[in-house]
């Protein structure tokens, strides 16, 4: 797997050009972990073949969840979507075909340190969605129906892991054999997260956009208060402690 990297607005979307080019569809996701590139239900264990409990997850939503559903008709991979939408643990991993929509979703999170968006060239391993998702098969890329406001403002898309009875685990895509070659790696350093996401502010992209409900526009105001209280600190003058005049911290 390739590694880039890019500290500022104007470095990322020079990568992102780069990369997207000459190639056809390139899937994004962003994240404050190295690597690692499984879904939820996979991510702790990646030895365990969740299979069983997974096909018992999903026939419990669709018990239980009847009259909450959307439809009652829903196949396998529609009810897996609505699942993972709603926080439920399943084996598909959320991407974006918005690299700024990633870049905000790395920069974003409240883990500390430095932030790595991933490139995915996918149009080899798109899936038609022939076989059910737990089924025998390879991993493959699924584009879902945009039924919901979330999907449709994140550019929302997934890959959809399959347990390997060869080699007994779920392999991340990194590890992959066949599609390592395929991702890439972009490092955001820690230094410029901050700088970043006024950046994606000042271009149309927050939690006010990518979640278009009254929980992500409240999550953006609290984000414009906290910065507003950092800069407001960050101006007020400093006094020595050796009695010299104030001076302002620039």
């Amino acid at each position: 797997m390739e590694s880039r990297s890019a500290s500022s607005f104007a470095e990322f979307v020079h990568e992102v050009e780069s990369l997207c080019e000459f190639e056809g569809t390139m899937l994004f996701r962003g994240q404050a972990t190295k690597g690692k590139l499984l879904p939820s239900i996979a991510r702790d264990t990646p030895s365990h073949d969740s299979t069983t409990e997974e096909k018992e997850l999903i026939k419990e939503l669709r018990r239980m969840g009847a009259s909450i559903l959307p439809r009652t008709d829903m196949d396998d991979w529609e009810l897996l979507v609505v699942a993972q939408h709603f926080g439920m643990k399943t084996r598909l991993l959320d991407w974006t075909s918005n690299p700024l929509a990633a870049l905000y979703f790395a920069c974003s999170d409240r883990k500390k340190g430095d932030v790595f968006v991933y490139v995915l060239s996918a149009d080899q391993f798109l899936s038609e969605n022939q076989k059910g998702p737990f089924e025998p098969g390879k991993t493959q890329v699924i584009r879902p129906n945009l039924n919901n406001p979330r999907i449709i403002a994140q550019h929302g898309w997934f890959t959809a892991h399959k347990y390997s009875e060869k080699t007994k685990k779920f392999v991340p895509l990194e590890q992959n054999r066949e599609i390592k070659k395929s991702v890439i790696e972009i490092c955001i350093p820690k230094s410029a997260r901050e700088l970043l996401l006024e950046s994606l502010d000042r271009h149309g992209v927050s939690s006010r956009t990518l979640f278009p409900d009254l929980e992500g526009l409240c999550k953006y105001l609290n984000w414009k208060h906290e910065s507003t209280q950092k800069g407001n600190l960050l101006a007020l003058p400093q006094v020595s402690t050796l009695g010299k005049s104030p001076h302002r911290v620039v």
